[in-house]
């Protein structure tokens, strides 16, 4: 039997990725997520705010669902919800405790529009992935998610896996969540290759356009490749007017200017984006401010002890030990407590507002908007504008005040062309993208269309 390639989820559509490479004796599954239209907005912050507004445990809800929205308004992914369900493919045998053939799953990235649909899955099967999504898919299971993500059999890939019809390699990428990776499977029978990209983008800090896929060493014959920014306009450009992404250097910049300004300032972006977070810390020092957190971004990047971020014991950073469901959570485990050795007072920031930089969530921004007039303070919105757009996002109100400083986790159309005349693969497969018409545009008779309903086979 020769191999067949089918997008199962995330054609024509941005988020919800489920690719399918099924040989005669194995099968390979490229990320298992749930479509961005079920997660209503910035998914962890959302599940956060969530949690903190209503101060009560998912737990405490017998129809709890993975995300829920700011307003209280929760997206239906209930464990028995048909609605989530009729996204789950149809595998039978996924589901149940034995498989017809060997398979194995390989996770690009901890967004659930990449591994949203994991619970469901028969916990024996082998799921592959980076060192630092494993953490994140595992900690968020208890912080985020209502433990749903409990006892998947997740393995952290650090060589060449091989099935009895593939081999798959891992490759580092930058995207707007640490550990993020893309995927080359080669058929063992034809000896094609396939890359996957998941999302990545060039303009982040690292994996940077000279540094994206160095180690590939032939040009792959086939290409899943992402496409979000190409429906998007880009408005920063060059001296030459060229469309560019901006840079998390950029983005730094940007704070630095608004943060060295004599007022407080609050900053809503995710702490899994920790190229972001080390924008925010790295401005805050140039601007000579502290940046204030709570004990879920402490513990997020003391996760990441080791690598170059910041921790909560860094200079100019301190910990508001927020009284929320989130930090009970944290420190029922006693290891972190260690948390409030750096801590400061509510009361002590209000004292001196202007020489702090306060990483947003709920229960701080409420605090803080009651005892501070709006317009002293820099509201530093730093996620795609577009979840603005939802009136029931507690960050709409301020929408006229807010600053937004932000730059996509997704490549940029201009250096997704440059990747594609770099790596130069035979042919282009187009996913996680609204704008299928664009990769014709720009890649021509290369670009494959594919979606659920049709296969590629692999000769």
């Amino acid at each position: 039997m020769n191999t067949k390639l089918k997008i199962l989820q995330g054609a024509g559509q941005i988020g919800g990725n489920i690719v399918l490479l099924e040989g005669g004796n194995s099968r390979i599954i490229l990320d298992f997520g749930i479509p961005l239209t079920e997660l209503e907005g910035a998914p962890e912050q959302r599940a956060k705010d969530f949690c903190e507004k209503n101060e009560c445990s998912l737990k405490q809800n017998p129809q709890s669902r993975l995300m829920r929205g700011a307003s209280g308004n929760a997206t239906n992914l209930k464990l028995n919800d048909e609605r989530v369900k009729k996204y789950l493919p149809d595998i039978p045998d996924l589901y149940k405790n034995k498989q017809e053939k060997e398979t194995l799953i390989f996770i690009s990235h901890a967004h659930p529009d990449h591994f949203g649909l994991l619970r469901y899955v028969d916990k024996s099967i082998p799921i592959y992935t980076t060192k630092e999504t494993k953490l994140l898919i595992e900690k968020g299971s208890k912080l985020l998610y209502d433990n749903l993500f409990d006892n998947l059999n997740l393995t952290e890939i650090k060589e060449t896996i091989k099935t009895s019809d593939f081999l798959v390699d891992a490759f580092e990428v930058n995207h707007s969540v640490a550990g993020a990776c893309a995927f080359r499977i080669t058929d063992i029978k034809s000896k094609k290759s396939i890359l996957y990209s998941g999302d990545l983008r060039t303009h982040g800090r690292s994996m940077t356009e000279n540094e994206l896929f160095r180690e590939l060493n032939i040009a792959p014959d086939y290409m899943i490749l992402e496409g979000t920014t190409l429906s998007r306009e880009e408005t920063h450009t060059d001296e030459t007017q060229t469309p560019l992404a901006k840079t998390e250097q950029d983005i730094e910049n940007e704070m630095t200017k608004i943060f060295s300004q004599d007022k407080m300032s609050l900053v809503c972006c995710s702490p899994l984006n920790t190229d972001r977070i080390m924008s925010v810390y790295n401005a805050c020092r140039r601007a000579n401010k502290t940046f204030v957190i709570d004990p879920y971004t402490a513990y997020i990047l003391e996760s990441f002890r080791g690598s170059n971020l910041p921790n909560y014991k860094s200079e100019n950073i301190k910990v508001y030990c927020v009284p929320n469901t989130q930090s009970e959570k944290i420190f029922e485990d006693v290891k972190n407590k260690k948390f409030e050795h750096n801590k400061i007072a509510f009361d002590d920031i209000m004292a001196e507002p202007e020489k702090y930089v306060v990483k947003d969530n709920f229960k701080i921004a409420e605090s803080i908007t009651k005892r501070i007039d709006i317009d002293k303070i820099n509201l530093v919105y730093s996620y795609w504008e577009g979840y603005l757009e939802d009136k029931n996002y507690r960050w709409h109100k301020y929408i006229k005040q807010l600053k937004h400083v932000h730059t996509s986790g997704h490549i940029a159309k201009s250096d997704l062309v440059k990747l594609v005349d770099d790596i130069k693969p035979d042919k282009i497969i187009p996913i996680h993208t609204l704008a299928n018409e664009k990769f014709k545009e720009y890649f021509g008779d290369k670009v494959i269309l594919l979606d659920k309903t049709s296969a590629l086979e692999i000769i």
